[in-house]
């Protein structure tokens, strides 16, 4: 639950100025709990001032690199996002929903191979997430490698058997005894 201190502490309709300016009294864990309640109230670029001044005033953390990266793919700017995945895996290589989450976005601006790249350094700190498998799955599939993509079908079926993309994994692998 949200500290509802720190979401209160920020202005509500004052600009991005009073946010920057009340944002610099509170600690990181209020700021970006603060970033939290903006996204959740739909104030974005507010959301994202706030992610990078305690960016700025308490150092980088993969954290915050993170939940700046998630928002800037939700406003529409995947490079953006792209470089601060990147940040948040340099800072902890073991984030594995950056590193899952950059592939996912390295695959959208169509860097294929990068995107291939990420999902398996996920998996090689984290083997048994199976949304990396749900991706690799797909964009294997779409590269016509039915070898590699069905292991990774089976190996997310095993993991995830009851996700909402457990049935559309099953029919691919059905369409694939025919």
């Amino acid at each position: 639950e949200l500290n509802r201190a720190a979401e209160q502490s920020l202005p509500v309709d004052s600009g991005v100025e009073a946010v920057e300016q009340t944002a610099a009294e509170m600690t990181p864990a209020e700021l970006l709990e603060a970033a939290a309640a903006l996204e959740d109230e739909h104030r974005l670029p507010e959301a994202c001032i706030v992610y990078r001044t305690t960016l700025a005033a308490y150092g980088p953390g993969a954290e915050g690199h993170f939940r700046l990266a998630e928002l800037l793919y939700r406003m529409d700017a995947p490079e953006a996002a792209r470089e601060r995945y990147y940040a948040a895996i340099e800072l902890d290589e073991d984030f594995v929903e950056a590193r899952a989450n950059l592939g996912c976005v390295l695959y959208e601006l169509g860097d294929t191979e990068l995107a291939l790249a990420a999902w398996n350094g996920a998996l090689a700190f984290h083997p048994d997430y199976a949304d990396v498998h749900l991706h690799l799955a797909r964009s294997l599939d779409e590269q016509n490698n039915r070898p590699d993509a069905e292991r990774h079908w089976r190996r997310f079926l095993d993991l995830a058997p009851e996700s909402p993309w457990a049935q559309p994994a099953r029919q691919r692998l059905a369409e694939e005894k025919k």
